[in-house]
């Protein structure tokens, strides 16, 4: 197998993009999917979470990064920006490229994770799988990152980052807070910004039914607030799927459309 040529470019302008593109050139041998260790995961299929902790980062517990594979595409967060592209596996050698991404500035510390997670993706040339843990290594064998398998549910208590209704993803108003608390007994309650609600859910893998909910009947002070609740509670009932990794969850709706953005209290 010959050896990958490698083209990192970056993009600085005001403070810098995290990441315009990641180059490896075409390796040459045809993609495999690698069988997990016994008891372990799988690569593919599996959304991996960064051990953000070990980049050496100051304050970089709010910061998440990300990575999941599909059969000959990659896509994922590196703390700041998403990004996607290609990869290639022979046995235990791992390159990606072309890798693209999207050029937000995000401030310290996402901004540092997103240099470092992007300097060692560039670097990597091989993977271990060892239960759910998995490590990328350079070609020195030295491990450059370290990735713990996520386990998507929804349990727990979770604050509302945007909502779609009226057919637009919408902020959540100003000052008021949105929250679902996903119960294991399988009931969900929470607050709308005006009000109290309650009701059923069932989670199978990642396949979310939610309600009917019910909620209390005080009047919204505003006709903005009124119609981010209907709009919240009617968008919690529509979802059928969920997308979680790290802090952040995921509802999606039956066209796969984004119907509510929550992230972990």
């Amino acid at each position: 197998m010959k050896r990958c040529a490698l083209l990192l470019r970056r993009s600085s302008a005001l403070g810098g993009f995290a990441l315009c593109a990641v180059v490896v050139s075409a390796c040459g041998g045809e993609d495999s999917t690698p069988s997990a260790p016994p008891g372990g995961t799988e690569l593919v299929g599996t959304q991996w979470v960064l051990d953000v902790s070990e980049l050496g980062v100051s304050d970089d517990g709010s910061v998440s990064s990300w990575i999941a594979f599909a059969r000959g595409r990659v896509n994922g967060n590196d703390g700041c920006n998403s990004f996607s592209g290609s990869y290639e596996l022979d046995g235990s050698k791992l390159t990606f490229g072309p890798l693209a991404g999207t050029k937000m500035a995000c401030g310290s510390p996402a901004d540092e994770v997103s240099r470092e997670v992007n300097a060692a993706l560039a670097r990597v040339r091989g993977y271990e799988l060892a239960a759910d843990t998995l490590r990328m290594k350079a070609a020195d064998g030295e491990t450059v990152l370290s990735y713990t398998a996520s386990k998507p549910g929804v349990e727990g208590s979770w604050t509302v980052i945007s909502v779609l209704y009226d057919d637009a993803i919408r902020s959540v108003v100003a000052d008021v807070e949105l929250t679902a608390d996903f119960s294991a007994d399988g009931t969900i309650g929470g607050s709308t910004g005006c009000n109290s609600f309650r009701g059923d859910y069932a989670l199978d893998r990642k396949n979310l039914d939610v309600g009917p909910l019910t909620a209390t009947e005080k009047a919204c002070p505003t006709t903005e607030l009124s119609e981010q609740e209907a709009g919240y509670l009617a968008a919690l009932e529509s979802a059928v799927r969920i997308d979680q990794v790290g802090p952040e969850l995921t509802l999606l709706n039956a066209d796969g459309q984004k119907a509510v953005t929550l992230r972990r209290d």
